[in-house]
């Protein structure tokens, strides 16, 4: 079976060389839950070029059903010399390169009752404290994920899926889950305006049974797509994809999409979603907005269902859809 990771070694489960661009960035994304609700996303992100040192960014979200939305980001000088991946309450740590790595939540971030509060409720939250360690374990090889991605944004990108389990606790309410996820790792320019938009999908069903799928506009106004589909244990590229959307009116963000998508092998495949909650978030550059929105999802796909996440950037004042 192809496995598609291009170069990709255990040399690239570190900080990257950074490039000269002042808005050159490396970026490791861990994402899962246990498809019935209790989902999260955590991004690193360093900056080598900002500033006298450069910076390092740590975001996590996390939807706990009957508790609220949490919301902790944390940002902090980073000498070059420091090889940790480490911001505010994320911590990852590799174990084995390629195969394992633990992620290590520490530190106070603010429960919103739902995720949309981020935007429409500001004040509204408590802050709390966070604790948790959660260990990601791949399904497969490398997934090089370059064709849906401009060269504004982190031109080089590998994708894994795999397996999710772990305890968090937030305020002192401790859970223990188990489930699947995606894991990636991008460098290169991130510039977050540099893109007119992107719709991002997945749903990990098991190591055979898989589809991720990125639209990305252009700004030509054409778009490309990318991603890959993993179906009876045969992986292919996503070459097309197709889709349409309905934006809530006044967030802006995903309430309901469906997908239609083709791989280089000629297969075709389709998926709706239904977006549960959406934390808006927000990426501001000299003077210029993007949206991030990060959405609880509700996927049905050749029948399978569960709950993940999708993922709408759009830039502010584009009404893309």
């Amino acid at each position: 079976m192809p496995t598609y990771a291009g170069e990709i070694s255990a040399g690239q489960e570190t900080w990257q060389q950074p490039g000269s661009e002042e808005q050159w960035s490396d970026s490791f994304y861990f994402g899962g839950g246990d498809g019935r609700g209790l989902a999260f996303y955590s991004r690193i992100g360093r900056r080598p070029n900002e500033g006298a040192t450069g910076v390092v960014e740590g975001a996590l979200g996390i939807w706990l059903p009957e508790q609220g939305f949490l919301l902790s980001f944390g940002r902090a000088e980073s000498p070059h010399c420091d090889e940790r991946i480490a911001a505010g309450a994320v911590t990852f740590d590799c174990r084995l390169p390629l195969v394992v790595w633990d992620l290590r939540l520490d530190g106070r971030g603010r429960l919103f009752e739902r995720a949309e509060h981020v935007a429409t409720a500001r004040d509204r939250f408590a802050e709390v404290e966070i604790a948790g360690n959660v260990r990601f374990t791949t399904w497969l090889d490398p997934l090089s994920f370059r064709s849906g991605l401009s060269e504004s944004v982190a031109s080089e990108h590998y994708e894994q899926p795999g397996s999710v389990a772990g305890t968090i606790e937030v305020d002192g309410r401790r859970r223990a889950f188990s489930g699947r996820g995606l894991r990636d790792h991008s460098w290169g320019v991130r510039d977050w305006q540099g893109v007119p938009y992107w719709r991002w999908f997945g749903i990990v069903v098991d190591p055979d049974t898989f589809l991720m799928v990125n639209n990305v506009g252009l700004a030509d106004g054409g778009e490309t797509a990318g991603g890959f589909l993993m179906r009876d244990g045969e992986l292919s590229p996503i070459v097309h994809c197709d889709t349409e959307s309905e934006l809530d009116p006044e967030l802006g963000c995903q309430r309901s999409f469906s997908a239609r998508a083709r791989d280089e092998a000629g297969r075709e495949t389709s998926i709706v979603g239904r977006a549960l909650e959406v934390a808006p978030l927000r990426q501001r550059r000299n003077g210029r907005l993007t949206h991030v929105n990060e959405g609880l999802t509700e996927y049905r796909w050749e029948g399978h269902a569960g709950i993940g996440i999708s993922e709408y950037l759009v830039q502010a004042g584009d009404g893309n859809g």
